[in-house]
């Protein structure tokens, strides 16, 4: 049936668009049979089949891209496959030459173009000495000064709660709690001796 439908002329058995609906046919056929049969991982043999099957249909894909777009715009839909945008290198510099002017894989450039926009919004930044502007090193977060309130205490509303204290302190309410500082050398810390790495 599938092959009535997109052969060109009788016997036609080998033309791209007969070829990808034979394909495609073979690949739901292996794929309906993945999903009926579970043997836990031990299908080898038939997901290499759907390997080879997926790369021969993109193969003969890109084939009919690269000489008839229209008829594969009309394969890829008839089929109910994703009409795919493949990134042909031209011939030559002349552009009357081009095998066809919409030869852009779409998704593929959406995606470099986010990485471009993410690396260039991420990318390594110099710092410079203030007084004559001399290079020091590049950073890929540049710095942002501290904030004033940065280990200060900071008053919270008052609140009720089913757990002991049952509300919040006097003291965080009024903004007068010790901050601790987690990364602080405790009480008795005595700093190592130097030494040199390898000598005695």
């Amino acid at each position: 049936q599938l092959i009535r439908k997109f052969q060109r002329r009788p016997f036609d058995t080998n033309s791209p668009a007969v070829r990808i609906a034979c394909l495609t046919e073979k690949i739901l056929r292996l794929r309906a049979h993945l999903l009926r049969t579970d043997l836990g991982g031990m299908h080898q043999e038939a997901k290499r089949a759907m390997r080879m099957y997926l790369t021969r249909r993109t193969r003969t894909m890109k084939s009919l891209y690269k000489s008839d777009y229209t008829l594969y715009r009309h394969t890829c839909t008839e089929l109910g496959i994703r009409c795919i945008r493949f990134a042909i290198p031209l011939p030559s510099a002349n552009p009357q030459k081009m095998l066809n002017p919409q030869a852009v894989d779409g998704d593929h450039a959406r995606f470099l173009i986010r990485q471009r926009l993410y690396r260039a919004k991420h990318r390594p930044r110099e710092v410079r000495e203030p007084g004559t502007q001399r290079r020091i090193r590049w950073t890929r977060h540049p710095l942002e000064p501290v904030p004033e309130s940065h280990g200060r205490p900071k008053p919270s509303p008052q609140q009720i709660s089913t757990a002991w204290p049952y509300g919040v302190r006097q003291e965080r309410v009024e903004g007068k709690q010790v901050i601790y500082n987690p990364t602080a050398p405790g009480v008795g810390f005595w700093p190592a001796k130097q030494k040199i790495v390898g000598g005695r």
